[in-house]
This record gives C-alpha cells, sequence and structure tokens, in this order.
C-alpha cells in the first residue's frame, strides 16, 4: 500500500510539473556542445587552427566547394537552433552567460554566412587561405624547422 501511495506521489508531481514534456537540459550539455562545435570547427578551418597553435592538420586547406560551404553554414544553423531550443531558466547566471556568448557566437557565424558571403564576394578569402597557412607553420617554432617546411608543402 506504501508502495502504490508513493508512486501515485510521484505521478502526481510530474503532472503538476511546469517543464513537463520537457527533459531539462543540463550546462554540460551545452559544455559538450560548445566542445564539439570548437573541435568541428578546428578540422573545418585548419589554416585557423594551425594560426591559434594547434597544428594538427597543418597540411589541409579550408575546403571551399560549394557543397562544403553550404554543408558548413547548414551545420552552424541547425546548431544554433539547437542551442535556441534550450530551456536556460533555471540555470545559475554564470551558466546563462555562457549559453549566451555561446549563442552570439553562433549567430554571428550564421549572420556573416548569409549577408556578408564572403566565398562569393571576397577573393582574398582564397589567398589569405594559402598565404596564412604558410605564414602560421613559419611564424612560430613548434617543430623542426624540416617538418614545419614538409607541413607547408604537403
Amino acid at each position: 500500500m506504501k508502495l502504490l501511495i508513493i508512486f501515485l506521489t510521484a505521478c502526481a508531481a510530474l503532472m503538476v510539473s511546469p517543464n513537463r514534456g520537457h527533459a531539462q537540459t543540463a550546462p554540460a550539455t551545452l559544455r559538450r556542445i560548445a566542445a564539439d562545435y570548437y573541435d568541428w570547427r578546428n578540422r573545418q578551418f585548419p589554416v585557423a587552427s594551425s594560426d591559434a597553435g594547434l597544428h594538427t592538420w597543418d597540411s589541409k586547406l579550408t575546403d571551399y566547394s560549394p557543397a562544403a560551404v553550404a554543408t558548413r553554414r547548414q551545420h552552424v544553423r541547425s546548431l544554433l537552433a539547437q542551442v535556441n531550443a534550450i530551456p536556460t531558466t533555471n540555470w545559475n547566471k554564470d551558466d546563462r552567460i555562457d549559453w549566451l556568448l555561446f549563442r552570439s557566437q553562433l549567430e554571428g557565424v550564421v549572420f556573416f554566412d548569409r549577408v556578408m558571403d564572403f566565398e562569393h564576394s571576397d577573393p582574398q578569402t582564397y589567398v589569405n587561405e594559402c598565404s596564412n597557412s604558410i605564414f602560421s607553420l613559419l611564424k612560430k617554432e613548434y617543430d623542426t624547422p624540416r617538418n614545419r617546411a614538409l607541413s607547408a608543402t604537403t
């Protein structure tokens, strides 16, 4: 009988819960989403990653094919929609600020993709990709000169 009362009490509590039907998303989930995004971004923009000191993809250039550009743009739009759908009202102030900053960063990417459209409006995008790829490898001594030169030429 006690078990039945506990069960019915739990069911009643769930029915009157203001978040019924909405799974609570923890701030840790936002941090995981952000970490996944930054890892994805580093892979998608290897020259910028090298320039920032991450030399994992030194021998790569960004893929500016129309399909790759469209895929990247769709990925960021989808991610922004996912972040916008996260309910943060019960989060502490610092976590809500993290959410807001990450969301703003994604909104900036979506805005520049939509309005500036650098791949179609700025030929310097491609020149910068090539020149920065070499310069980012030569400006810091993160490896032997030979290995840095090989990364710039492969």
